[in-house]
């Protein structure tokens, strides 16, 4: 029995253990290994898709399955098993492929399934974003197979991944009210969040990585819940949590929470303070 044998960390991937070049800090990595030889049980809570996180689950040590598609999809890399998955209504989910294009044509609506990621229109950002993973998105102009597990609508960028501070302020209102037609759109149906500062997702309203992250915890045992995010697609996980750590650099809406304890920037290893951080409460 180690000082961690009760707990279960859920950690984002993007921005929070990963720095903005996209490499995890090597302090993460060290910090996790000796979390989870003091028995604790260590997972990746991302929204990204199996196939979209393949290559970065083969970078990351965990001891449990990954919360994949903001809590839509249960994963296990090591067994290459599908343990649980809450796909998007068949009959709804085309509808906002259509409100999205209606709105902005410019925006690029994509579609995540199982095993593949589907683009309405033409985004040469997003296409590098998802060939550096390894996922070679398919191009279409009709609806794809289903199950859908998550859409994802993204503005044109230079980047994916980029900071709120890069992000001209006009610029992010105006992807503001976007997020807001699209929420009045999908309310009562779907959840509407950002996961990075012009990229919009869209799954089922039945799962969260929050409500994914607890019943992944109850099932090993009622472990004490730590969760770690940096994003508004992290909310609900954070909020869920026993105890909950942001990287200073988080979206600035989760920066003035109270449940919600900065550590330090995720370029100097937010997991890692997090984890030290942790240790003190327990001593």
């Amino acid at each position: 029995m180690g000082k961690f044998s009760n707990i279960m960390i859920a950690s984002d991937f993007d921005r929070t253990l990963t720095n903005p070049q996209d490499e995890i800090p090597q302090s993460n990595l060290d910090a996790i290994r000796y979390f989870m030889d003091e028995g604790g049980t260590f997972t990746v809570a991302s929204g990204r898709s199996i196939p979209l996180f393949r290559q970065r689950a083969a970078l990351v040590p965990v001891n449990a399955p990954c919360i994949l598609s903001n809590g839509a999809i249960l994963y296990d890399y090591a067994t290459e098993t599908l343990a649980h998955f809450e796909p998007l209504d068949e009959e709804f989910a085309p509808k906002i492929i259509a409100a999205a294009r209606a709105y902005d044509n410019s925006l690029s609506v994509e579609v995540q399934c199982l095993d593949a990621h589907y683009i309405y229109g033409t985004d040469t950002t997003r296409d590098r974003f998802l060939a550096a993973s390894g996922v070679k998105p398919i191009h279409v102009e009709e609806d794809p197979p289903f199950p859908w597990m998550k859409i994802v609508v993204c503005a044109a960028q230079d980047r994916v991944i980029e900071s709120y501070d890069e992000v001209p302020p006009e610029k992010l209102e105006k992807f503001r009210l976007l997020m807001e037609y699209l929420d009045r759109f999908c309310r009562e149906k779907c959840y509407v969040t950002r996961s990075m500062p012009r990229v919009i997702e869209i799954g089922a309203n039945t799962c969260n990585k929050g409500t994914a992250a607890r019943a992944l915890a109850n099932s090993l045992g009622g472990k004490t819940l730590v969760c770690i995010g940096d994003a508004m697609n992290d909310l609900a996980m954070l909020r869920e949590a026993d105890i909950a750590y942001v990287p200073t650099d988080c979206d600035p809406s989760l920066r003035p929470l109270p449940f919600c304890k900065p550590t330090v920037p995720c370029t100097e290893g937010t997991v890692a303070a997090a984890i030290k951080a942790l240790e003190e409460t327990l001593k």
